[in-house]
């Protein structure tokens, strides 16, 4: 996938939830993928998982933030706030489709902790078989 494309795809995610840390990110889009492929069979995207145990990350994602239309917010870990990025620019324009499931998985991990999304998504069976070490 091409760094304009995860760029939108973040950019869509942060234009409706506001300032996120890259960790809730991308389990947002890693869900998406999971409901995709359980409904559809196949990938929503062709973006990279890498990752072992309860934890990964997706390749690219500092790469397609590192754009004028991001802005790092510093966090404060002593008091236990997390930094996070937020989106400044106007709402990206992105596939119907991929919308749509990004959409849902929005919409289906809005109340749960970071450690509940993360299991969530971990713990799939099918997100398993998509991860790479």
């Amino acid at each position: 996938m091409a760094k304009k494309d995860l760029r939108s795809i973040i950019a869509y995610i942060l234009s409706r939830l506001g300032c996120l840390n890259p960790f809730r990110i991308s389990r947002i889009i890693a869900y998406a993928e999971v409901i995709y492929m359980k409904e559809r069979g196949n990938r929503l995207t062709d973006l990279i998982y890498r990752g072992f145990n309860n934890v990964f990350y997706i390749e690219g994602v500092k790469e397609a933030i590192d754009n004028e239309c991001f802005e790092k917010v510093e966090g404060d870990p002593s008091k236990g706030i997390h930094g996070c990025i937020k989106y400044t620019c106007d709402p990206p324009v992105i596939d119907e489709i991929l919308k749509k499931y990004l959409d849902k998985a929005i919409d289906e991990t809005r109340g749960l902790s970071d450690r509940e999304l993360n299991d969530l998504v971990m713990n799939n069976d099918l997100f398993r078989k998509i991860m790479l070490p």
